[in-house]
């Protein structure tokens, strides 16, 4: 697996992006479904399957949120479990910064036993792009 993953195609841009605001929004379901149609548009061209994976771990980061704040511990570690060999060897997801990403996780994975933790202001970490202010 490279750094960074091929760059999105057709619609997939603009469903990424919607996922990226719902998830700093702090809608995680709703960014779950963004990246879903993202990734199921990946599937039917036939992407590389590891990219295929990445957005797919992408949608469960979404998934563990939304399951930390329904206070689900299974569904949290379930989560947490499955997405990490999926953003393994990644370092950069269509912009998100995906060691970052990880490290802002772990906390919630760890507090799945209460899901106290407060996840309010959580935003994806994203790498600024030369020529972005």
């Amino acid at each position: 697996m490279g750094e960074a993953p091929a760059a999105l195609q057709g619609d997939e841009p603009i469903q990424f992006e919607l996922g990226r605001q719902e998830f700093d929004a702090g809608r995680w379901w709703e960014a779950h479904e963004a990246w879903e149609e993202a990734w199921v548009s990946m599937k039917a061209r036939k992407a590389a399957p590891s990219e295929i994976l990445l957005l797919q771990g992408m949608i469960q980061c979404a998934a563990l949120l939304y399951n930390h704040r329904r206070g689900t511990t299974r569904g949290v570690l379930n989560q947490w479990a499955k997405l990490q060999p999926k953003l393994a060897g990644f370092t950069d997801a269509w912009g998100v910064n995906v060691p970052a990403l990880l490290s802002m996780l772990e906390p919630f994975a760890e507090d799945a036993e209460g899901c106290t933790m407060n996840q309010e202001g959580l935003m994806l970490p994203m790498y600024v792009r030369d020529g972005d202010d």
